[in-house]
């Protein structure tokens, strides 16, 4: 069996007998050479469950640990954790030990984004974080996977680099970055907070002026929370955010990779240019952030609602008008989850 593209699953291919061939493979990945095809591909399914596991568990156990124990010690046990296990994943020999690497993945991914990304955003003014969005995200992060994988062509390598290349970060939180002043104040640690602002003052080259702070309030508990009033509220920005936003990004995401090989050119110039049009909307906020005095996160929510819409409706339109080019109403969709 000859397969150019990315893997891709039918009815047909999950029915295949005998052995399989790989001729002039794109990437040579660890469903290839673990064979999860035909009668094992459930094993594919399970590889993506555990990491997806690890992702939930994570952020569930390294959020309360960072609520406890401090965002810098958790921050760094987490990246910790993601470069060691990515490591570990490049030389491992079999593929249960595979498993495990990538459940520990998933585990440190959770605490990535519940602890280093709180952990910076704290560091950060409210207008700067906009910023921080705009030229740090998941665009750029896969454009660089993406240039990762062209160069390596193979699993064990790609995962290899993308553990060096996450050292650094490692490093920076340890030298560089001073406990978090905003949890050093709920704490009540107001010298220790003191001590922490000044050192932000002077990594950012500014004078150091104190300012007094107003008092914080603990963190509720679930159960505060039913008895105040506030969990229907945070219900729905649950439902608007995860149920709504997230799955709608996810399906774009997926229905886009699974077609990348067959769009235009091939998988990587396909993913670059995909890629590249997601850092690129995140940089236009930046800038209409900036220039347009009325915009706010309403108008940003309901206008990319909005403009997920239109886009899904042209795309829905193609679609239903027996259009030929398959590559624009994928790229359409695509543009939509971008929102």
């Amino acid at each position: 069996m000859a397969i150019h593209n990315i893997l891709r699953f039918s009815a047909d291919f999950c029915r295949c007998n005998g052995k399989v061939t790989w001729v002039e493979p794109v990437f040579n990945s660890a469903a290839m050479e673990y064979t999860w095809i035909c009668s094992r591909n459930y094993y594919m399914s399970l590889f993506n469950q555990l990491q997806f596991g690890g992702v939930l568990v994570g952020t569930i156990s390294f959020g309360t640990a960072s609520d406890r124990f401090g965002r810098k010690p958790v921050a760094i046990g987490a990246l910790t954790l993601g470069v060691v296990a990515l490591f570990s994943a490049s030389y491992v020999t079999t593929m249960w030990l595979l498993f495990v690497t990538r459940a520990l993945v998933g585990l440190a991914i959770g605490g990535a984004l519940v602890v280093v990304c709180t952990f910076v955003m704290e560091m950060l003014l409210p207008q700067q974080r906009m910023a921080l969005r705009a030229f740090f995200n998941w665009g750029v992060a896969r454009l660089m996977i993406t240039g990762i994988c062209y160069f390596t062509l193979e699993w064990r390598f790609a995962t290899f680099w993308c553990a060096l290349l996450t050292l650094p970060a490692i490093l920076i939180l340890i030298f560089f970055f001073p406990e978090s002043p905003t949890w050093l104040h709920t704490k009540g640690r107001l010298d220790e907070m003191r001590d922490s602002e000044k050192k932000v003052a002077l990594r950012g080259g500014i004078e150091y002026v104190p300012i007094k702070h107003r008092r914080l309030e603990r963190n509720k508990t679930f159960c505060e929370l039913m008895r105040a009033g506030l969990l229907k509220r945070l219900l729905v920005l649950w439902m608007m955010w995860d149920n709504m936003c997230r799955f709608t990004a996810s399906l774009c995401g997926y229905a886009t990779d699974f077609n990348s090989g067959q769009i235009v050119g091939d998988l990587y110039f396909n993913q670059a240019i995909i890629s590249i049009l997601i850092a690129v909307s995140k940089m236009v906020l930046v800038l209409v952030d900036t220039y347009v005095p009325g915009f706010s996160r309403r108008v940003l929510h309901q206008g990319s609602q909005f403009g997920a819409i239109v886009c899904f409706g042209i795309a829905a339109i193609l679609k239903i008008a027996d259009y030929k080019c398959r590559t624009l109403i994928i790229l359409w969709g695509h543009f939509g989850g971008s929102f």
